[in-house]
């Protein structure tokens, strides 16, 4: 077996160790992926080397990850925002929220309080109400 299957086998074991040891699917971030690269190309043999077309699609596949983890980054903002946008402005109006007994309870939302930068309400007094349990808004 040449070194260079020897790091791909590496690859494709610490997936499944890291797939396995969590209980969940998951992959490999960025690093992970320039390291197996680096290493692939460290260790391979010089007289057998990789084909530049492989190369080429493992560096076209490392672009499409790095461009998927800025658009999920770029979109888990945009929610976070969008979730602040209508926290504030749900202020002065009159909504409905299941509390934890599962009890609709309504009121006036008074304000808008971020708790681990996430918005939470005060509504008729009482706080930290999550605006996702908001049933309905007049």
């Amino acid at each position: 077996m040449s070194t260079v299957s020897a790091v791909n086998n590496a690859a494709l074991d610490l997936t499944k160790k890291q797939t396995n040891s969590e209980g969940t699917s998951s992959s490999l971030d960025k690093d992970s992926f320039l390291k197996l690269l680096t290493a692939q190309m460290k260790y391979q043999d010089p007289m057998n080397p990789t084909d530049q077309t492989g190369q080429l699609a493992q560096l076209a596949q490392f672009s499409s990850l790095e461009a998927m983890t800025n658009l999920t980054a770029q979109t888990t903002s945009l929610a976070k925002a969008a979730r602040t946008d209508w926290a504030v402005s749900l202020v002065g109006r009159d909504v409905t929220y299941k509390n934890e007994a599962g009890d609709a309870v309504s009121g006036k939302v008074e304000k808008v309080t971020w708790v681990d930068g996430e918005p939470k309400l005060t509504v008729g007094g009482v706080g930290e109400i999550d605006p996702g349990t908001i049933t309905e808004v007049v």
